[in-house]
């Protein structure tokens, strides 16, 4: 599938089932990438997947066989300047052909759009194809870690630029 094939968009109030089919896909495929779990992810309801849209920008990859992709940005409550780019997840069929380039950049578009200086973005240490991908965005881990006390799993965080220097 090439970059032809999908279209970026913004996800609307609407989209909840979207959402919540694509977030249990990604831990379905991928448990060990996030902090969250299916069985979490299962229960909310239609009100929490509104709540997950209100407070940011979700952004959608959508494609000809359905949604293939997602990202969330938030602004951070205590630092307007900071952004958050969280859920990050690309359908393995189309990883490597720039649709997570495309899902990041979205998020650094809206957060510039919103004014704010920097993105931000916790990887787990042991997905170093997830940090490459970043480092290779412009994201440098900051020396931040957080241990998660369910599975001692550690957390880097990365930070970059919302327009380079």
């Amino acid at each position: 599938m090439t970059s032809d094939s999908w279209h970026l968009r913004q996800a609307v109030p609407g989209d909840e089932p979207i959402l919540r089919a694509l977030r249990l896909q990604a831990l379905s495929e991928d448990p060990d990438a996030f902090g969250s779990r299916y069985d979490r992810e299962l229960a909310r309801t239609t009100a929490d997947w509104q709540r997950w849209l209100s407070p940011g920008a979700t952004f959608i990859l959508d494609a000809p066989g359905g949604a293939n992709g997602l990202v969330a940005g938030q602004l951070d409550a205590a630092d307007p300047t900071v952004a958050h780019l969280m859920a990050m997840w690309v359908h393995p069929a189309i990883r490597g052909a720039g649709a997570a380039d495309q899902l990041v950049a979205a998020v650094i578009a809206w957060a510039a759009s919103a004014d704010a200086q920097t993105v931000r973005l916790d990887v787990f240490r042991a997905n170093t194809r997830a940090r490459h991908f970043y480092q290779r965005l412009g994201f440098r881990e900051t020396g931040h870690t957080t241990v998660h006390e369910t599975d001692g799993r550690v957390e880097a965080r990365m930070e970059r630029p919302v327009r380079p220097q």
